[in-house]
Protein backbone atom coordinates (compact mmCIF):
# COMPACT_ATOMS: atom_id res chain seq x y z
CA UNK A 1 0.00 0.00 0.00
CA UNK A 2 1.44 3.39 -0.96
CA UNK A 3 1.57 6.26 1.55
CA UNK A 4 -0.89 9.14 1.29
CA UNK A 5 0.74 11.91 -0.77
CA UNK A 6 1.58 15.06 1.16
CA UNK A 7 -0.69 18.04 0.49
CA UNK A 8 1.79 20.77 -0.45
CA UNK A 9 -0.85 23.51 -0.17
CA UNK A 10 -0.78 22.98 3.60
CA UNK A 11 3.02 22.97 4.03
CA UNK A 12 3.24 26.64 5.17
CA UNK A 13 0.23 26.09 7.45
CA UNK A 14 1.85 23.01 8.96
CA UNK A 15 5.10 24.91 9.65
CA UNK A 16 3.20 27.80 11.24
CA UNK A 17 1.06 25.40 13.29
CA UNK A 18 4.12 23.61 14.65
CA UNK A 19 5.72 26.90 15.68
CA UNK A 20 2.51 27.97 17.43
CA UNK A 21 2.21 24.65 19.27
CA UNK A 22 -1.58 24.65 19.12
CA UNK A 23 -2.54 28.18 20.15
CA UNK A 24 -2.29 31.87 19.35
CA UNK A 25 -4.01 35.07 20.32
CA UNK A 26 -5.33 37.96 18.26
CA UNK A 27 -5.32 41.55 19.42
CA UNK A 28 -7.17 44.36 17.62
CA UNK A 29 -5.02 47.14 16.22
CA UNK A 30 -6.77 50.49 15.98
CA UNK A 31 -10.15 51.68 17.13
CA UNK A 32 -12.40 49.91 14.62
CA UNK A 33 -10.91 46.44 15.23
CA UNK A 34 -10.58 45.55 11.56
CA UNK A 35 -6.88 44.70 11.77
CA UNK A 36 -5.70 42.03 14.22
CA UNK A 37 -2.14 41.24 15.22
CA UNK A 38 -1.70 37.49 15.61
CA UNK A 39 0.56 36.62 18.53
CA UNK A 40 2.35 33.40 19.38
CA UNK A 41 2.07 31.95 22.92
CA UNK A 42 5.05 34.13 23.99
CA UNK A 43 3.33 37.33 22.79
CA UNK A 44 5.44 37.83 19.65
CA UNK A 45 3.64 39.00 16.53
CA UNK A 46 3.60 36.28 13.88
CA UNK A 47 1.14 37.81 11.43
CA UNK A 48 -1.88 39.97 10.75
CA UNK A 49 -5.51 39.32 9.90
CA UNK A 50 -7.29 42.21 8.19
CA UNK A 51 -11.08 41.92 8.24
CA UNK A 52 -12.85 43.37 5.18
CA UNK A 53 -16.33 43.56 6.69
CA UNK A 54 -18.51 40.56 5.83
CA UNK A 55 -16.84 40.15 2.43
CA UNK A 56 -13.71 38.41 3.70
CA UNK A 57 -10.28 38.86 5.18
CA UNK A 58 -6.59 38.79 4.35
CA UNK A 59 -4.03 36.86 6.37
CA UNK A 60 -0.29 37.53 6.27
CA UNK A 61 1.97 35.38 8.46
CA UNK A 62 5.58 35.04 7.33
CA UNK A 63 5.53 33.52 3.84
CA UNK A 64 1.86 32.61 4.21
CA UNK A 65 -0.58 34.80 2.30
CA UNK A 66 -4.20 33.69 2.43
CA UNK A 67 -7.53 35.27 1.61
CA UNK A 68 -11.02 34.51 2.85
CA UNK A 69 -13.65 35.43 0.26
CA UNK A 70 -17.41 35.40 0.27
CA UNK A 71 -18.46 33.16 -2.63
CA UNK A 72 -22.22 33.42 -2.23
CA UNK A 73 -24.90 33.98 0.37
CA UNK A 74 -23.63 32.25 3.51
CA UNK A 75 -20.72 30.66 1.61
CA UNK A 76 -17.00 31.34 1.91
CA UNK A 77 -13.69 30.04 0.61
CA UNK A 78 -10.15 30.35 1.95
CA UNK A 79 -7.51 30.61 -0.75
CA UNK A 80 -3.74 30.37 -0.45
CA UNK A 81 -1.87 31.38 -3.62
CA UNK A 82 -5.01 30.64 -5.62
CA UNK A 83 -5.43 27.14 -4.20
CA UNK A 84 -8.60 26.50 -2.22
CA UNK A 85 -7.66 25.57 1.34
CA UNK A 86 -11.21 25.24 2.62
CA UNK A 87 -14.81 26.16 1.91
CA UNK A 88 -17.54 26.98 4.40
CA UNK A 89 -21.28 27.31 4.34
CA UNK A 90 -24.04 28.06 6.78
CA UNK A 91 -26.94 25.62 6.47
CA UNK A 92 -30.35 27.22 5.93
CA UNK A 93 -32.14 27.95 9.18
CA UNK A 94 -29.05 27.41 11.34
CA UNK A 95 -27.64 30.82 12.34
CA UNK A 96 -25.26 29.32 14.91
CA UNK A 97 -23.95 26.47 12.75
CA UNK A 98 -21.60 26.11 9.81
CA UNK A 99 -19.91 23.34 7.87
CA UNK A 100 -16.30 23.72 6.82
CA UNK A 101 -14.90 21.40 4.18
CA UNK A 102 -11.15 20.81 3.92
CA UNK A 103 -10.35 18.27 1.21
CA UNK A 104 -12.40 15.19 2.17
CA UNK A 105 -12.88 16.31 5.80
CA UNK A 106 -16.02 18.11 7.01
CA UNK A 107 -15.86 20.06 10.26
CA UNK A 108 -19.07 20.88 12.12
CA UNK A 109 -18.97 24.40 13.59
CA UNK A 110 -21.04 25.96 16.35
CA UNK A 111 -20.96 29.74 16.84
CA UNK A 112 -22.25 31.69 19.84
CA UNK A 113 -22.32 35.46 19.46
CA UNK A 114 -23.55 35.89 23.02
CA UNK A 115 -20.56 33.99 24.41
CA UNK A 116 -18.28 35.19 21.57
CA UNK A 117 -17.07 31.64 20.91
CA UNK A 118 -16.78 29.28 17.97
CA UNK A 119 -15.80 25.63 17.95
CA UNK A 120 -15.13 23.19 15.12
CA UNK A 121 -15.42 19.44 15.58
CA UNK A 122 -13.46 17.11 13.33
CA UNK A 123 -15.16 14.26 11.46
CA UNK A 124 -14.14 12.07 14.44
CA UNK A 125 -16.11 14.51 16.69
CA UNK A 126 -12.96 15.78 18.43
CA UNK A 127 -12.37 19.49 18.95
CA UNK A 128 -10.23 20.61 16.02
CA UNK A 129 -10.32 24.36 16.66
CA UNK A 130 -11.78 26.90 19.06
CA UNK A 131 -11.84 30.69 19.17
CA UNK A 132 -13.05 32.74 22.13
CA UNK A 133 -13.14 36.49 22.50
CA UNK A 134 -13.77 39.09 25.12
CA UNK A 135 -16.76 41.35 25.52
CA UNK A 136 -15.28 44.20 23.48
CA UNK A 137 -14.35 42.12 20.39
CA UNK A 138 -10.73 43.31 20.65
CA UNK A 139 -8.88 40.21 21.93
CA UNK A 140 -9.28 36.53 21.08
CA UNK A 141 -7.67 33.30 22.19
CA UNK A 142 -7.50 30.57 19.56
CA UNK A 143 -6.59 26.90 19.97
CA UNK A 144 -6.25 24.17 17.37
CA UNK A 145 -5.29 20.49 17.16
CA UNK A 146 -1.68 20.38 15.91
CA UNK A 147 -2.19 16.77 14.78
CA UNK A 148 -4.99 17.80 12.39
CA UNK A 149 -3.46 19.27 9.21
CA UNK A 150 -6.56 21.38 8.49
CA UNK A 151 -7.16 22.66 12.01
CA UNK A 152 -5.09 25.87 11.79
CA UNK A 153 -6.85 27.19 8.65
CA UNK A 154 -10.17 26.25 10.30
CA UNK A 155 -9.13 28.16 13.44
CA UNK A 156 -8.27 31.27 11.42
CA UNK A 157 -11.64 31.02 9.66
CA UNK A 158 -13.44 30.76 13.02
CA UNK A 159 -11.64 33.90 14.21
CA UNK A 160 -12.70 35.75 11.06
CA UNK A 161 -16.36 34.69 11.34
CA UNK A 162 -16.63 35.64 15.01
CA UNK A 163 -15.10 39.07 14.46
CA UNK A 164 -17.20 39.76 11.35
CA UNK A 165 -20.46 38.61 12.98
CA UNK A 166 -19.83 40.56 16.18
CA UNK A 167 -18.95 43.71 14.23
CA UNK A 168 -22.18 43.34 12.29
CA UNK A 169 -24.15 42.93 15.51
CA UNK A 170 -22.55 46.06 17.01
CA UNK A 171 -23.35 48.10 13.89
CA UNK A 172 -26.94 46.84 13.80
CA UNK A 173 -27.38 47.55 17.52
CA UNK A 174 -25.83 51.02 17.21
CA UNK A 175 -27.90 52.08 14.20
Amino acid sequence: MSPVPEDHTLAPWRELGESLAGSFSARAQGLLASDFALLDPKGREIGRLKINESEGADLVAGDLLARIERTGPKRYAMLDEGARILSAEQPAGSPGAMRIRRAEHVYEVSLSLLRNTAEALSPAKRRAARAAGGLTNRRYEVAFDVDDAGALPVAVFLLYRLVALRRGAYRAGGG
